[in-house]
C-alpha cells in the first residue's frame, strides 16, 4: 500500500514537472506573449463518493491571478492564480467546513474562433496543478491532499484590453481518498492585458 501511495505521488510529480515544461516550451516559440491579471468568483460544488457523507453544500470563493497567453489563433495561456473556496458536510455525526486555500497552475490550448481587431471569442482547454497552501482536515484523522489535479474547460472574450472568462474544472484525482471527494468549480472571472 505504501508502495503504491509513494507511486503516485511520483507520478504527480513528473506530470507537474511535465505541464510547467511544456508550457515553458511552447512559450519560448512564441513570437508575441500578452501578460494580464484577472480576478473574480467561484463556485464550488464537490461531490463525495463515500456514503458517509451527508449534508454537503457547496459554496462560493474567490481567485485572483496573473496570465500569460501567446498571440496565436491557436494559443497557449498560462497562469498562476491564488483561490480559496469552503465546503460544508457531515462524516460520522461530525461538521466539517473546511477553508482552502490553493495556488494554481492551469495550461490551456486555446482557439479564437472569432478574432476582429477590437474583440475576440475563444475556447480552451487543460490540465491544471492545484497546491494546498495548508493542511486540511478531511476526517479526524485524514488531511485533504496536498496536490490534487483537474481539468478545465474554458470560454471567454477579449473587449480591447478586458477578458471574461467562464471556466469549470473538474478533479481528475480525487481530493480526498477518505471521503472519496472530487471538486467541481464554476468560476467567472474579468481580467485586464497590458
Amino acid at each position: 500500500m505504501k508502495k503504491t501511495q509513494k507511486m503516485q505521488k511520483q507520478a504527480q510529480h513528473v506530470l507537474t514537472i511535465f505541464v510547467l515544461c511544456l508550457g515553458f516550451q511552447l512559450t519560448a516559440y512564441a513570437q508575441d506573449i500578452t501578460y494580464g491579471l484577472r480576478a473574480g468568483a467561484l463556485y464550488n460544488m464537490p461531490s463525495f463518493g463515500n456514503k458517509a457523507v451527508s449534508d454537503s453544500e457547496s459554496k462560493f470563493g474567490i481567485q485572483a491571478g496573473v496570465f500569460a497567453r501567446t498571440s496565436e489563433k491557436l494559443y497557449l495561456q498560462g497562469e498562476l492564480t491564488f483561490s480559496t473556496f469552503k465546503s460544508k458536510y457531515t462524516f460520522q455525526q461530525r461538521n466539517y467546513k473546511p477553508t482552502f486555500y490553493q495556488l494554481n497552475l492551469p495550461i490551456q490550448l486555446g482557439y479564437k474562433i472569432i478574432e476582429t481587431a477590437q474583440m475576440n471569442l475563444r475556447a480552451s482547454v487543460g490540465p491544471q496543478v492545484n497546491y494546498n497552501l495548508k493542511k486540511i482536515d478531511a476526517t479526524d484523522n485524514t488531511n485533504f491532499n496536498t496536490f490534487t489535479f483537474d481539468g478545465v474547460v474554458n470560454i471567454g472574450t477579449d473587449i480591447n484590453r478586458f477578458t471574461i472568462d467562464l471556466r469549470y474544472n473538474h478533479s481528475v484525482n480525487k481530493t480526498s481518498k477518505a471521503l472519496d471527494s472530487r471538486d467541481r468549480i464554476v468560476g467567472l472571472s474579468v481580467g485586464y492585458k497590458f
